[in-house]
């Protein structure tokens, strides 16, 4: 089988599509299959799709958004980016995409989304990912102190409970509602977070296109974390001399990049395995932290940051406060 149920599923059960939508589609060299499906199913709903391949504007990176593209995605009701990330275009692309797709309808994020994305993670069943994120959420919503542990070495206390808990659960909807997908994660922003952690699953941002998850686990990553006065990464070290070169220039770019802005845990149950792309792994059953911006439009944190690296823990033992809700790796609530 091919991406066309996942391709369904984005359409006809994550964003709603109807047939008085306007719907708008960016794609890449990279991600043209995927995009050009998705077109052919959103054109079974509604005949206003518009379709835009990112690199025939110019080379990329590109240095601010093509008009014609801004244009069509700020009259759109339902918008999906499937391009990839590429180094530099952040600020420059992917956020006014992001701005421009929700001032006046909702959009599915799937940056850097492949068959295998597709084939996997997208074609679930997105009410049982729906239900379960909402059972962690409302968990979540009570706890005041996560605790994580792992048999690596990773010994990490957060306090939660100050900044809002965000559920994606891949069901879009509503002018302004966005989401990464595949989706199924919960996530806040810790008001305060200390130990050490290490991580041993993927990189976020474009660190995935470079280092496989097999990179990591060989070359475990460890973090000491503490309060400065926000929780923030103070050091970090690992035997791979130019991972541990380029993460550290990556979290002194500005000094909001070391910041720990999101503490969560993949809830999507149906994914079994780490893909070795960020888009799909932040929704495996792990712990994750990111050290950037805390997506402060949604969990009202207070601050933003132009940098954000997912990082990804595996086989962890995890509390909310007193109760064990992971061992292993494990959910124990199910």
């Amino acid at each position: 089988m091919g991406v066309e149920k996942g391709c369904a599923v984005a359409i006809n059960t994550c964003l709603g599509v109807s047939n008085e939508d306007k719907v708008v589609i960016l794609s890449d060299e990279g991600s043209q299959n995927i995009g050009l499906a998705l077109r052919k199913a959103a054109l079974e709903i509604t005949p206003q799709v518009r379709y835009f391949k990112l690199d025939l504007y110019g080379e990329r990176p590109l240095s601010e958004m093509p008009k014609q593209i801004k244009r069509a995605v700020q009259e759109a009701t339902a918008s999906i980016w499937t391009a990839s990330a590429v180094k530099g275009e952040l600020e420059s692309i992917r956020r006014p995409f992001i701005q421009y797709a929700t001032t006046n309808g909702r959009l599915a994020h799937m940056v850097n989304i492949n068959e295998t994305l597709m084939k996997e993670a997208m074609a679930v069943d997105y009410g049982e990912v729906e239900s379960f994120t909402n059972k962690m959420l409302s968990l979540a919503k009570d706890t005041k102190e996560i605790r994580i542990t792992s048999e690596l070495g990773t010994e990490v206390t957060a306090q939660v409970g100050k900044y809002k808990w965000v559920a994606s659960t891949g069901i879009i909807r509503g002018m302004g509602s966005w989401f990464n997908l595949p989706a199924g994660q919960i996530y806040t922003t810790p008001a305060s977070m200390k130990g050490t952690m290490f991580i041993d699953g993927t990189l976020g941002d474009y660190f995935d296109g470079i280092y496989s998850v097999s990179d990591i686990e060989e070359h475990p990553i460890q973090l000491e974390i503490k309060d400065d006065p926000r929780p923030r990464v103070t050091d970090l070290e690992t035997d791979n001399s130019e991972l541990e070169e380029e993460l550290k220039s990556y979290l002194n770019r500005n000094r909001c990049s070391s910041y720990i802005g999101e503490i969560g845990l993949g809830t999507n149950i149906f994914i079994d395995k780490l893909a070795g792309n960020m888009l799909q792994d932040d929704k495996f059953p792990s712990p994750h932290i990111a050290c950037g911006d805390p997506n402060e439009g949604m969990t009202f944190a207070g601050w933003s940051c132009p940098d954000h690296v997912d990082m990804i823990v595996q086989e962890c033992d995890v509390w909310f406060d007193h109760k064990k809700i992971m061992e292993d790796g494990d959910y124990l609530i199910y």
